[in-house]
């Protein structure tokens, strides 16, 4: 029972087959994977990054040579659902985003049905999530659902494929710091041979993106996955790899999930419960076709469509940095469009007083009458005059100890476990009335001043344990249904308002995972501009999110004081581009500097931006020792069709070397292309063979310089 995309470049098929068990083939693009229902447990039978999908039973994972190896990790009522399930129902769809599979499960011991989930859309990257219903009579509570589970793999003979039997089997790559400033810190850890967890947003801090590579260097397959989710999250690998077993095998199994205090999740009688999505895949090659592979997985299936057809919008806009006034938005409007911006903001304290803390009435959505008298009109105006799109920003989850709102409804803030509210300013979106105010103030602010663009923050803090609430006699954490509530009401408010576009940041990049990302157009991913950290944090969040996804900033969060104008203007080619200011109030720009940064946002314009959204980034420095990076940091941005590219080569702290040699990755070997060195405006034609082979060599001495080479075919 089989069924084929009809694109042959984006095949799938899943194939049912009831001999000796039922046993479920995935495959999509070149990747196999296999589960069966094998007496009462499904399991992970096998991945293949070869197109491949077993034909014998013998060599597929036996599901008892592990304790845990069920495909998914379900506990409800302190019990693990491990096992004791029975096949109810298989149906698979062909929709819009793929083929689509859902295999219907059901509980022989607990009133418990799961649907369980596949979506494949012909990239090496497949979409799995589990809902989860309580066919009983009584509240359920769910303590853990990870959508994914099982053996990834089973290596034999592994030690012999490997230069030193002391090396490890496995390395995994991840985001390391997960604190405030450091985002994007991508580094690889050797596997132990034992159990290893990632954690974010609830046993560590939040600004961990959670993502994770698995490299196998014996057998050279590459793993990467995504957790689509907002809160808590947790990466489990165990490693079982002794040497000198019988059977020379390591066998390596995970899971991934959602992490809180249990119960996550209260479910009534009859209700279905969605779990977050998780997006694993698997390729052989190296680390850029990894990325690579989720990038595309993330812009076919997991975005919206942009808002007004396109997005990489070059924006600029001004914040609490300065006390906003009438003239100072309009000096910045003037210097906005003047630099190329098309997008112009007023970020926190447009409903302040003058004068006071932005932060204590966030909640009290009004224009301040005492800051701007005429109110938002005539600015939105003169944007508009000068040709640029307008919008405002919100911290719309929080209602400050001095708002209005915080007066009138001090119940709608969120519960700690100690009794106290969380951050002491947090909505409780568990709460029906209090969503529905929130999503109806953001529809009145975007209505009522005609927005063009929102800006949606989220300065709550780390999250820690989080919020709860008493209900059916547990106290269940509310992070779930708190990102239901949210993820819904961006799923209307875009629909409400299809021409707006909508960008998301959260005191940096707080929230840049894929279920909060892919209800916006772009995501704010850090507040750190600084260099040299600032390439790190480029370098690692384009890992994590396809480029033009990903924002950065100049001439603001104090970038400003390292590294030559160059360098900073260089890293907003690489991702979508936002200005801050230029010039104190009453003051001119420097030309010679506006000069620069207008060379930069032209380049974006007109050669990076037709290509970068279909494009191929290339991590040629992926990871640094150090929070702040020395030596080089060389990132390449090439067309799909490898007729053009860019390369940025940065100079970071420390020099150790003033010459690089740079062989580019994303052009073909076969074609002639015209190569321009920006720093001096020369160029020369080179054929593709020497550029990616031989390479070019960049000297710069200096730190916290660079150079960018630009490529087109001639």
């Amino acid at each position: 029972m089989s069924t084929a995309s009809s694109n042959p470049l984006e095949w799938t098929d899943v194939r049912l087959a009831d001999d000796p068990e039922r046993t479920l083939g995935y495959r999509t693009a070149l990747v196999g994977y296999e589960e069966s229902l094998v007496r009462g447990r499904f399991v992970a039978r096998s991945w293949n990054a070869s197109g491949y999908l077993n034909a014998w039973d013998d060599v597929r994972m036996d599901p008892d040579s592990h304790p845990t190896p069920q495909s998914f990790w379900l506990e409800m009522d302190g019990q693990l659902l491990a096992s004791h399930w029975e096949w109810v129902d298989f149906e698979k769809r062909e929709e819009d985003q793929g083929l689509h599979a859902i295999v219907t499960l059901g509980h022989s011991v607990r009133p418990v049905t799961v649907r369980i989930h596949t979506l494949l859309d012909g990239t090496p990257i497949m979409t799995r999530w589990l809902e989860v219903t309580n066919t009983g009579t009584q509240p359920a509570a769910l303590g853990a659902a990870c959508p994914w589970s099982g053996v990834l793999q089973t290596t034999k003979n592994w030690g012999a494929h490997l230069a030193d039997k002391h090396s490890p089997l496995y390395s995994v790559g991840y985001m390391a710091n997960p604190h405030w400033g450091d985002e994007g810190n991508f580094q690889w850890q050797p596997l132990p041979n034992g159990t290893f967890r990632i954690d974010g947003r609830y046993r560590r801090d939040r600004h961990r993106h959670p993502m994770f590579v698995l490299l196998n260097h014996a057998t050279g397959e590459y793993f990467v996955g995504q957790l689509a989710w907002s809160a808590g999250y947790a990466f489990e690998f165990d490693l079982d790899a002794d040497l000198g077993t019988t059977d020379g095998a390591a066998r390596l199994f995970f899971r991934a999930g959602p992490d809180a205090p249990p119960p996550q999740r209260v479910i009534a009688p009859g209700e279905t419960v969605p779990t977050p999505t998780m997006h694993l895949g698997v390729v052989m090659g190296d680390l850029d076709a990894a990325i690579q592979a989720m990038h595309d997985h993330v812009r076919k299936s997991v975005m919206m469509p942009q808002a007004r057809g396109r997005g990489g919008w070059v924006e600029a806009g001004i914040g609490p940095e300065v006390e906003i006034t009438v003239p100072w938005v309009r000096q910045r409007i003037e210097n906005a469009a003047a630099l190329g911006a098309e997008v112009f903001f007023i970020d926190a304290s447009w409903y302040a007083p003058p004068h006071s803390n932005w932060w204590s009435t966030v909640g009290d959505w009004d224009v301040d009458r005492d800051r701007f008298p005429e109110g938002i009109e005539p600015l939105r105006d003169y944007a508009h005059e000068k040709g640029l799109l307008f919008g405002l920003w919100m911290d719309a989850e929080r209602i400050g100890p001095d708002s209005r709102v915080m007066r009138e409804h001090p119940e709608w803030l969120a519960q700690g476990y100690d009794g106290e509210p969380v951050r002491g300013t947090m909505l409780d979106l568990t709460q029906p009335a209090a969503a529905e105010w929130m999503e109806e103030q953001i529809a009145r602010v975007v209505a009522e001043n005609e927005l063009d663009f929102f800006r949606l923050d989220y300065n709550v803090g780390g999250q820690g344990p989080g919020a709860q609430r008493e209900r059916d006699g547990f106290v269940e954490s509310s992070y779930w249904r708190y990102y239901e509530a949210l993820y819904a009401v961006y799923d209307r408010l875009r629909a409400r308002f299809p021409d707006v576009i909508f960008e998301t940041c959260a005191g940096g990049g707080g929230r840049s995972d894929l279920g909060l990302v892919q209800r916006f157009c772009h995501s704010w991913v850090t507040d750190w501009q600084i260099a040299p950290r600032a390439f790190t944090i480029t370098n690692g969040m384009t890992m994590a999110l396809p480029p033009e996804q990903v924002d950065r900033l100049i001439a603001g969060q104090n970038g400003h004081i390292t590294g030559d104008i160059d360098f900073q203007a260089r890293l907003l080619l690489f991702v979508r581009p936002t200005m801050g200011w230029f010039a104190p109030l009453g003051s001119p720009c420097n030309p010679v500097q506006t000069a620069r940064v207008r060379h930069a946002i032209e380049l974006y314009k007109g050669f990076v931006r037709p290509f970068m959204s279909t494009g191929r980034i290339y991590h040629h420095t992926p990871t640094f020792d150090g929070p702040e990076p020395q030596g080089w940091g060389v990132l390449e941005l090439a067309s799909a069709d490898r007729s053009k590219c860019i390369a940025g080569v940065f100079q970071l702290s420390a020099p150790q070397e003033p010459e690089y040699t740079l062989r580019l990755r994303g052009l073909d070997v076969g074609k002639r292309y015209k190569v321009t060195w920006d720093n001096a405006g020369h160029s020369c034609k080179v054929d593709g063979y020497t550029l990616m082979k031989q390479g070019i060599v960049i000297r710069l001495e200096g730190p916290l310089t660079s150079e960018l080479l630009l490529c087109e075919e001639a």
